[in-house]
């Protein structure tokens, strides 16, 4: 999943990029996509996440509207520019089957790409909120993966 909404890059105000919270319409699409995933009884083992503040909002916002006691694991590679690999192995070696990852742009697209095709060529967008739904299998040391479902936050909206 890629973080909801946050506030825009403004160093005059003080917001670093680091920091930047969610805003209030951030904090509506992380929420309507986890009433989605509960109506879809969807549960997780392990959640892992940027550090960056709004990729840990948007898990949080998740895991509350899910009721899910699951923890937030915080892992440098999964920021924006993340190398997809070293993610690939972050969610190869995590502690459970269903595994909820919140990253950024370009890093949770390129991660996407290579666990579906095997390669770091562009193969899906994911606009903000954006919830992909990923089928993983190991052979060995090798993690690939098929695509089950995508959903933005408009298409939640309606459902």
């Amino acid at each position: 999943m890629r973080h909801a909404e946050a506030e825009i890059l403004d160093t005059r105000k003080n917001v670093k990029d680091e920091t930047r919270a969610l805003t209030d319409k951030g904090r509506r699409q992380a929420e309507r996509m986890g009433r989605l995933l509960k109506r879809l009884d969807v549960r997780f083992d392990c959640v892992l996440a940027s550090p960056l503040t709004r990729a840990i909002e948007t898990a949080d916002v998740v895991l509350d509207a899910m009721a899910s006691p699951v923890a937030i694991q915080t892992f440098d590679v999964f920021r924006p520019d993340g190398p997809a690999e070293e993610q690939r192995q972050a969610i190869h070696r995590a502690d459970g089957k269903s595994v909820l990852v919140v990253g950024h742009l370009p890093s949770i697209g390129e991660l996407a790409t290579v666990l579906l095709r095997g390669q770091n060529e562009p193969l899906i967008l994911f606009h903000k909120s954006t919830l992909a739904a990923l089928k993983c299998a190991a052979e060995g040391d090798v993690l690939y993966a098929t695509l089950e479902w995508i959903v933005s936050p408009s298409m939640a909206k309606r459902l």
